[in-house]
């Protein structure tokens, strides 16, 4: 494949997401994609590079998913040993996943018949393994003596929840919890989430 070939397939990729998103997976048509492009919508060009409509769309799934798994390796790298901070880094990085990820999510809300068959595989990457992480985290925070949750698993899960709460609302209705803006959200949500894991009262 040359660089052009890359190049195209890119756009085409962001064009269908961008399409699916708008007007919905099963509303969109090929020749609707390639004219996004900027290719003639009856040429078939599509097909150079995608057997089919769903084709392209396991393929842009399969590219979110790397991109959110490369983002969570270089978290994995970065992260602080500082509580607050690793909290305020982690709800960071789940807002930014949500946001980048908005197009694809709303097919996947919308249509979830769209991507049955693969959606646990972004179900997976966006939130799933988060869960498992933090439920880890939280349990070491216990088993330490500074977590004084009796279950952690749950208690994780519950956070998390709540901060992805926030932008799945704004990403599909386009309001916000209590009309509460994201600063005021994020800061709530950490006070609580560090007394969690601390021990000590929210400040």
């Amino acid at each position: 494949m040359n660089p052009g070939d890359g190049s195209t397939r890119d756009r085409l990729l962001d064009a269908a997401i961008a399409l699916f998103s708008s007007q919905g997976y099963a509303s969109t048509s090929i020749a609707e994609i390639q004219q996004a492009c900027g290719l003639s919508p009856g040429s078939g060009a599509l097909y150079k590079h995608f057997p089919s409509k769903n084709a392209l769309l396991r393929e842009a799934t399969q590219r979110q998913v790397d991109r959110i798994i490369a983002a969570r390796e270089e978290h994995d790298r970065t992260r602080p040993a500082d509580t607050r901070e690793a909290l305020r880094r982690a709800a960071e990085r789940i807002w930014d996943t949500i946001e980048t990820n908005s197009e694809l999510l709303r097919v996947m809300y919308r249509e979830p018949e769209a991507i049955e068959g693969f959606s646990a595989e972004l179900w997976s990457a966006v939130t799933a393994s988060a869960y498992d992480r933090m439920g880890a985290a939280l349990s070491g925070a216990t088993a330490a003596g500074a977590s004084q949750v009796e279950d952690p698993e749950a208690s994780a899960a519950l956070l998390l929840a709540s901060i992805a709460y926030f932008p799945i609302v704004r990403m599909l209705i386009e309001q916000t919890p209590g009309n509460i803006s994201a600063d005021r959200y994020r800061e709530a949500w950490l006070r609580l989430a560090e007394s969690v894991f601390t021990g000590r009262p929210p400040t």
